[in-house]
């Protein structure tokens, strides 16, 4: 019985082992690797980028509302926004804004760094449905591309082709002096019903814009107010 006792002792240790080793073995070959692919999928679900934020807009990037004042923005008023290139800010407001008159029954608009004044016109009361035009006044420094480029650009806001060249370039443009030097008038109807009212005035470093922009009958009946605004400017340069 004594010699018995050792093996039997024997034999049950070696059970024990076999069935913990046949548990183990039973355990499904996968299941440390699902829990790691379980981990991963967790890093891989990251939260979907925040959207970026939406852009003001307001939209026509052209040296007529060089900058992109700001101001209730109304149905009727042209949208207008423009993308300050380096250093547009800086100049703009080191050059002296002029003195005006604007009319009484124009709503003056807040400005942004890179506009010197913005205003909308009412529209009349008899043009059922019409909207306010949107005058703004710009300085640039430089050209812009000359008088052809600024006035193909002006067209192609009211639907026009941008398609004038220096020899049909006279017609859409008159002379006329703003505070005693020389600039330049263009009047345009588009075929969409919108129409547009400019002075351009170049100096030897800048060139300064005075635009209004809206539907055909506002800026029909505020051509004579813009006419008297043009006449009221007085350079402090």
């Amino acid at each position: 019985m004594k010699s018995v006792r050792p093996f039997s002792l024997q034999v049950l240790r070696s059970s024990v082992l076999v069935a913990t080793l046949g548990f183990s073995a039973c355990k499904p070959a996968n299941s440390v690797n699902e829990i790691r692919v379980d981990h991963v999928a967790k890093e891989d679900a990251a939260p979907p980028a925040a959207a970026p934020a939406s852009l003001p807009i307001s939209g026509s990037a052209l040296p007529a509302g060089a900058s992109v004042a700001s101001g209730p923005t109304m149905p009727s008023a042209p949208s207008r926004s423009m993308t300050a290139l380096p250093g547009m800010a800086e100049f703009v407001a080191a050059t002296p804004t002029p003195k005006w008159a604007p009319p009484a029954d124009w709503a003056a608009q807040p400005l942004d760094p890179v506009r010197k004044g913005t205003w909308l016109a009412p529209a009349p009361a008899t043009a059922a449905g019409a909207k306010p035009a949107e005058v703004s006044v710009n300085v640039f420094q430089g050209a812009l591309g000359g008088l052809l480029a600024n006035v193909n650009r002006w067209r192609t806001q009211v639907g026009l082709p941008g398609d004038l060249t220096d020899a049909t370039l006279g017609a859409s443009v008159q002379n006329l002096s703003v505070g005693g030097r020389p600039a330049q008038l263009i009047s345009l109807d588009g075929p969409d019903g919108k129409s547009l009212e400019g002075v351009l005035l170049f100096r030897p470093d800048r060139v300064w814009s005075f635009r209004m922009i809206g539907d055909k009958a506002t800026v029909a009946a505020q051509r004579p107010a813009f006419k008297a605004f043009i006449d009221s400017v007085q350079w402090q340069d």
